[in-house]
């Protein structure tokens, strides 16, 4: 009887960290759907449902409420506002493929970026063909914007820093060298690979590739399989046949003078609470039946808001723990990336790599440099440099 009772209560457990697992590692917009879900299939819960408008007015007051704290971040904050108030793009085109441009420029809007830096971004857009690319002389851009050499490869250099990954690169090769630059394993054979080598790649002579670059075989297969893995045209699935898929912020990293804020976007999901009519009955039905059903939906309602505040707080914890690292990229933006790891970030906030990687999955960060994936701020660098900073921060 013992054993049957811990097995059931080791089976109990394992379900709530299964649960809370899931929803560590849930993007904003799976959340949103989730609560959603769960609201219809338990009695006991009242969501708090955001119109479009409601959320709306909520960003506006928090943008209100940042300008109002420091003067520096009112242009911040200005093109979001203006894009609020109804501002559009003067070359946004209705054509079918306005999907992927949409899905660039919300990447770009409330970033700071001034009214002909974003004229820059949507001609670029435009101009991009079927797989994503910007195959056009950097001078043509010149030409038709009236502007610098300087301004025109800024304001593409910005544009190749968004997701898709990939997208608005020149070629198939700077294409797959972006994506194995923002990835987690070390890369240095993919690019040496794809640098010189990509015809031989495309012919699968992989035996050739060994002999020249002077490594294993198993290597070069290795490095073959993670290049294959990669999106050779960013733009394939975007389309008048697909529903666009915004990307929305889990966390704004808003600089001030002397210190840096993080909010998380909590009004881009619905919130949710317990009916108290509900509660009442549990108190007063006199039908033990009735009790116990009421009793379980209860805690299971009061489990997820458990979980969701971790998700929040896991969250917080991380964006702080990168924020600290990369404090160069969020004062200068370009490339002041360090480099890294997830095993790093989870030594530093004492948690499992496992958990961190659940917490950077599908998650998005806004600041005034663009919106990036919480990946692109963990990246491989040479074993002295990892090695001093993991010193330091014991």
């Amino acid at each position: 009887m013992e054993n049957r009772l811990e097995q059931a209560n080791s089976q109990i457990l394992s379900q709530k960290m299964i649960q809370a697992v899931n929803i560590l590692q849930m993007g904003t917009q799976e959340l949103s759907a989730f609560i959603q879900e769960f609201s219809m299939e338990n009695p006991v819960v009242d969501v708090e449902i955001q119109e479009e408008e409601a959320r709306e007015d909520e960003r506006l007051k928090k943008i209100e409420w940042l300008a109002e704290l420091d003067e520096q971040n009112r242009e911040y904050y200005s093109t979001e506002r203006r894009e609020s108030e109804g501002w559009e793009f003067d070359h946004v085109s209705q054509n079918e493929n306005n999907s992927l441009k949409e899905t660039l420029m919300m990447q770009l809007i409330g970033c700071g970026h001034s009214v002909l830096e974003m004229e820059l971004f949507s001609y670029i857009a435009d101009c991009l063909d079927s797989r994503g690319y910007f195959v056009f002389p950097v001078e043509d851009l010149m030409e038709h914007m009236s502007v610098s050499r300087e301004r025109a490869e800024k304001s593409l250099a910005i544009m190749k820093n968004l997701e898709p990954a990939g997208v608005c690169a020149g070629s198939l090769q700077e294409c797959l060298l972006i994506q194995l630059e923002r990835k987690e394993y070390e890369s240095r054979v993919e690019q040496e690979i794809v640098e010189k080598h990509l015809e031989q790649l495309g012919k699968m002579q992989l035996s050739a590739i060994a002999r020249q670059m002077k490594i294993p075989l198993e290597k070069v297969r290795l490095a073959a399989e993670r290049i294959k893995s990669l999106n050779p045209k960013p733009a394939q699935g975007f389309g008048s046949d697909r529903i666009s898929r915004y990307v929305s912020p889990d966390v704004t990293v808003v600089k001030f003078e002397n210190y840096f804020q993080i909010l998380t976007n909590d009004y881009a999901y619905s919130s949710f609470h317990i009916n108290i009519g509900y509660l009442r009955m549990m108190q007063t039905e006199e039908d033990q039946e009735v009790r116990a059903y009421l009793s379980r939906q209860i805690k299971r309602a009061q489990e997820m808001q458990e979980y969701i505040g971790k998700r929040k707080a896991t969250l917080i914890s991380l964006t702080k723990c990168i924020v600290d690292i990369q404090k160069d990229f969020f004062i200068h933006g370009g490339s002041n990336i360090r480099p890294f790891s997830m095993t790093e970030a989870a030594q530093m906030l004492r948690m499992n790599v496992s958990t961190v990687s659940r917490a950077v999955n599908d998650k998005y960060l806004q600041c005034c440099w663009g919106l990036y994936p919480l990946a692109f701020f963990f990246r491989k660098g040479p074993v002295s440099d990892r090695k001093q900073r993991s010193a330091r921060s014991r």
